[in-house]
């Protein structure tokens, strides 16, 4: 088993937190992975609700101050400076604030999970390209999900939105994606998830986090997203032992995501032109990358052995709170599909 940070070729000189010798769940051994998992899916709870609660009284509040959305006249929502906030800028705010509640109940100093020592320019490179070549088989996977929704009469619903020429709205949109996103989900998904889950087993933290990644988005595009982007993300947190390197590739891909929609604000069709030149060459790029990395050994998965099966799946659904955010976010997803809705113009 490996230990959070100790994900490496060579086996931690001491066993991690929850390291149990026998082949066999004791009740007791149980009784603690659950409460781990437990602790996992309460946070993610916590957090879940305090933007549903926020963001709905926002939004209240919006439309109670005579505020409404507008559409133009290609039937596109217009988003102003309150509405990216509201959705956008808080839901990142309320992470950090989740986290800083986890570490004060949990008396956990999360020095560690900034640690840049074991930290590899090289490696780091490495991992942007992979997450940069996900990004866009996320974008291939979401038009085949696109088209066969639209083929059902069916389309994912609050994702066709345009700023059109607001300064702040812009604005508070970069910094929501770029830093405040990158740095709330990095604490999160790989400093809470992938690190308790770690203390169970390494691989199955890997991809265990990057589910639950994807699933929070709350819609199918993000979704595919959200998973492929949390499996690199989450192998090099393992190898460093430090959210740093995740939230410099996440900054990175959230960066290279928002440039069209920073060119959209002066040249529209420069914006589309970039849109249709980052999908081949991150792509290609990405796929020379991997392979090199496969062929040369640099890219392992921690094991995973009949020990660590019998203490992650087994378990973990067991955890009620687990159970309970599952059950949120795949309804968000389902609930995110619904009729294409025709504008008809005034």
């Amino acid at each position: 088993m490996y230990n959070y940070g100790q994900y490496s070729s060579v086996p931690p000189q001491s066993p991690p937190p929850y390291y149990f010798p026998q082949d066999y769940v004791t009740p007791d051994e149980k009784r603690k992975i659950r409460k781990n998992y437990n602790s996992i899916g309460l946070t993610l709870l916590f957090l879940y609700l305090l933007i549903e609660i926020v963001c709905t009284a926002g939004y209240a509040v919006y439309y109670a101050l005579g505020n409404d959305i507008i559409y133009n006249e290609d039937g596109k929502a217009v988003m102003d400076f309150w509405c990216m906030f509201i959705g956008g800028g808080f839901p990142a705010i309320a992470a950090m604030i989740i986290f800083a509640f986890y570490c004060a109940i949990k008396k956990y100093n999360p020095k560690e999970l900034f640690n840049t020592s074991r930290m590899n320019t090289g490696e780091l490179i490495k991992y942007i390209l992979i997450v940069l070549f996900f990004q866009q088989v996320s974008l291939i996977c979401s038009m085949f999900i696109m088209s066969a929704l639209e083929s059902h009469g069916l389309e994912v619903m609050g994702m066709d939105y345009v700023i059109e020429h607001d300064p702040k709205a812009y604005a508070i949109d970069i910094i929501s994606s770029v830093i405040l996103a990158p740095i709330g989900e990095e604490l999160i998904y790989r400093g809470i998830v992938l690190r308790q889950a770690a203390k169970v087993s390494g691989r199955f933290a890997i991809f265990f986090s990057a589910l639950i990644f994807g699933l929070m988005h709350g819609n199918p595009y993000q979704m595919i997203l959200g998973f492929l982007l949390g499996i690199p993300l989450a192998m090099i947190t393992l190898k460093t032992g430090s959210i740093v390197p995740s939230i410099i590739c996440h900054v990175v891909n959230n960066t290279i995501a928002s440039i069209p929609t920073l060119v959209e604000y002066f040249d529209e069709t420069a914006a589309s032109v970039i849109n249709i030149v980052c999908i081949p060459v991150f792509f290609i790029i990405g796929i020379i990358v991997l392979l090199i990395s496969f062929l040369n050994g640099n890219i392992k998965f921690p094991p995973y052995t009949e020990h660590h099966k019998k203490r992650t799946l087994p378990i973990l659904i067991t955890s009620w709170s687990m159970i309970v955010i599952m059950v949120f976010y795949i309804y968000d997803i389902i609930t995110s599909i619904g009729p294409i809705e025709e504008y008809i113009s005034a």
